[in-house]
């Protein structure tokens, strides 16, 4: 896998957003490999393919790359709610790919991957539509709240240009591939539950102070009334899975 990133494959154009694209595109597809199997390279879908960008033949694995020049925060603008929101919906989703390059020497600084078990409809948030005056009146777009999903997801490959290995890569990804079991409203919940195990910040923590994420969890999930019922079902989840580990009298660990 190389760093740099083809400049002539956007020789073509004069958009800066579209040169962007096509050249790490262009480098996805020459460089990447399969993440969740062990196939060693990733097809373009067919131009105007809604959703998704590339997908494995082997495991039919779909993603979609989203690319800047800049350093990814809490929330990322993407495309079209609908499609996306519905591709959620109906266990459909793409994974992604987060590319960050640097536009004065081109080259790939960081990239890193979250499985698409890990999406859900709280990591998704709706736009305005587009004003009258605007040439696509009345679209709506979305954004991705990558603050709202568990670290466990974001899946390093590249890291300031250190490249890891794809066995490293692969690991951690099947580690909770554990979440396609279930269906996409349980797996929401395990993934809200767990974001919220990390924002704890500690390696052992209490069970009252996962019920201090009470609120923030009703919000999120406003159509169940027994959150606290719920989180404890989630802990032992994790706890089954060997995420986490019970010490016993309302404590957990972690277990990294």
């Amino acid at each position: 896998m190389m760093t740099d990133l083809l400049v002539h494959k956007g020789s073509a154009y004069k958009s800066p957003t579209q040169i962007a694209r096509v050249i790490t595109e262009q480098w996805l597809q020459d460089n990447m490999y399969c993440p969740s199997c062990d196939s060693t390279h990733l097809d373009p879908t067919t131009p105007g393919t809604k959703v998704y960008d590339f997908q494995c033949d082997s495991c039919e694995e779909r993603y979609q790359l989203k690319a800047k020049s800049t350093k990814f925060g809490r929330k990322l603008t993407d495309s079209a709610y609908g499609p996306l929101k519905d591709a959620i919906e109906h266990d459909v989703a793409p994974s992604f790919f987060f590319l960050r390059y640097t536009r004065d020497a081109w080259k790939v600084l960081d990239l890193f991957t979250i499985p698409s078990h890990f999406f859900t409809i709280n990591a998704l948030e709706e736009r305005r539509p587009l004003r009258k005056t605007a040439r696509r009146s009345g679209w709506i777009g979305c954004n991705i709240l990558l603050d709202r999903l568990p670290p466990d997801g974001w899946i390093e490959i590249i890291k300031d240009g250190s490249i890891r290995s794809p066995g490293a890569v692969r690991d951690e990804w099947r580690r909770f591939s554990f979440l396609r079991e279930s269906t996409v409203r349980s797996r929401g919940w395990t993934s809200d539950v767990l974001t919220c195990v990390r924002k704890l910040g500690k390696s052992e923590f209490s069970l009252q102070e996962m019920y201090g994420f009470e609120e923030e969890l009703r919000e999120l999930h406003p159509r169940n009334r027994h959150i606290r019922p719920k989180i404890r079902q989630q802990l032992q989840v994790l706890r089954d899975k060997e995420v986490l580990r019970f010490l016993g009298r309302g404590r957990y660990m972690v277990r990294d």
